[in-house]
């Protein structure tokens, strides 16, 4: 079953909202889309191409990145979900399941302690939400994965796509992006991970240096109704990379019997 990605945007208070969406017959909860720091929806058009042949999709551009826009500082992760969850009220969406990557996942901690009853599960990738490295070792170590991530697959991902909006974001959305670089590195929201209530997948490269496997394995132990799940792919953004086998997962993981977890 195919379905195609259209474009909308939402306007709340101080902040207009950015959203790709897809409608699939075979799924009445659709997921919504939580994308990295620093870039949006953009460089994940393949991964959301192929989770919309076979789900209903939401997946906005988180405000204040890219083409969603937004008048001041977002100070945390809570200021972010409270604007996720304005946008969710216009949009009359009463369930979902909640992925997010990286920056995304802190988020989407968040969304799913705040309102566990909207929330059917929640998938989280390489996710942030504890701290763990210093900003001279962060920049070390993105050296190593950025230098790895040359030899791996899609290099126009890599050298046009992804540079592209993260210079846009720089730019125009400077003081947010570099807001959230702190909070991706300082903010611990570790107290908020027993409150998620739906089954939680915790995915993850054994081989990221960013958000590093001890991350995954303390969340796993904190959230009371959830599997960690690791892939040999590399380094933090695994799965821009190998989309065919990160949208499997994804899929594998809501399609199945959640109470099994």
């Amino acid at each position: 079953m195919k379905s195609q990605l259209t474009n909308h945007q939402v306007e709340l208070q101080d902040c207009t909202i950015f959203y790709q969406q897809s409608k699939s017959e075979s799924s009445s909860i659709p997921i919504l889309f939580l994308h990295g720091w620093g870039i949006s929806t953009q460089p994940y058009q393949e991964v959301l191409t192929l989770l919309a042949q076979h789900h209903s999709i939401i997946a906005p551009d988180l405000p204040s990145f890219a083409r969603s826009s937004h008048s001041g500082l977002i100070f945390d992760y809570v200021s972010y979900s409270k604007l996720l969850l304005s946008f969710l009220e216009v949009l009359e969406l009463q369930h979902f399941h909640l992925v997010g990557q990286s920056f995304g996942g802190g988020i989407a901690i968040t969304l799913a302690a705040s309102v566990p009853e909207k929330v059917t599960s929640v998938i989280l990738i390489d996710s942030t939400g504890i701290p763990t490295l210093s900003i001279p070792k962060i920049i070390l170590r993105r050296g190593i994965e950025m230098t790895v991530q040359l030899f791996l697959p899609r290099m126009g991902l890599k050298l046009v796509d992804i540079p592209l909006v993260f210079s846009y974001n720089l730019l125009f959305n400077t003081r947010n992006v570099l807001q959230g670089l702190l909070i991706s590195l300082y903010e611990d929201i570790s107290y908020l991970l027993p409150k998620i209530l739906a089954p939680c997948l915790l995915l993850w490269s054994e081989k990221d240096l960013t958000t590093p496997l001890s991350n995954a394995q303390e969340m796993a132990a904190k959230i009371p109704n959830s599997k960690l799940m690791t892939v040999e792919e590399g380094c933090h953004e695994w799965g821009l990379w190998y989309p065919e086998k990160f949208t499997s997962l994804i899929l594998d993981f809501i399609c199945q019997k959640i109470e099994k977890y």
